[in-house]
């Protein structure tokens, strides 16, 4: 550990004597090269920090943009699987509606066939009504006095 601190204070040293010598050097009147050496390497480090700048904000665009497309992905796939399932369920539900009206179908012909039959029925009874009533006009004179005879001993059955 010991060795570890001195070796963190001369590499701190180094680079605090480079500056301070630079400073130096700097400070002393000479020629204009280093006037020029200096604005260069002042350029050089402005544009070094805004490269280094731009190239961390493509970094993070880089990322965002592939968090975007990992997004639109998921919610592909996820708005696919609703369709899918939707899908499915219409199908089955269409699947259901054929059977229902098969159903309807079959109880119209089974309804039409039973008005049809109680249609005949009707008309059947009706004629052995009317032939009933015909047969009851005709009646012998003897059954028309044994009916009146019969309402005047039941009157609660009377009209039969």
């Amino acid at each position: 550990m010991n060795v570890l601190i001195r070796f963190l204070g001369a590499a701190w040293s180094l680079v605090i004597g480079a500056g301070a010598d630079a400073l130096q050097w700097l400070s002393k009147p000479g020629s204009k090269v280093k006037l020029v050496c200096a604005v260069l390497a002042f350029g050089c480090a402005v544009s070094g920090l805004t490269a280094w700048e731009k190239e961390q904000k493509i970094r993070d665009l880089s990322a965002q943009v592939v968090k975007v497309r990992s997004d639109w992905k998921a919610d592909a796939a996820r708005l696919q699987a609703d369709v899918d399932t939707r899908d499915q369920r219409l199908a089955e539900v269409a699947t259901a509606l054929r059977a229902e009206a098969e159903k309807l179908e079959a109880l119209k012909a089974e309804s039409a066939a039973a008005l049809q039959a109680l249609a005949g029925k009707i008309e059947a009874s009706e004629k052995e009504a009317s032939t009933w009533r015909g047969r009851y006009e005709q009646r012998p004179d003897t059954c028309k006095a044994a009916l009146e005879l019969l309402d005047s001993a039941c009157p609660a059955l009377k009209g039969y």
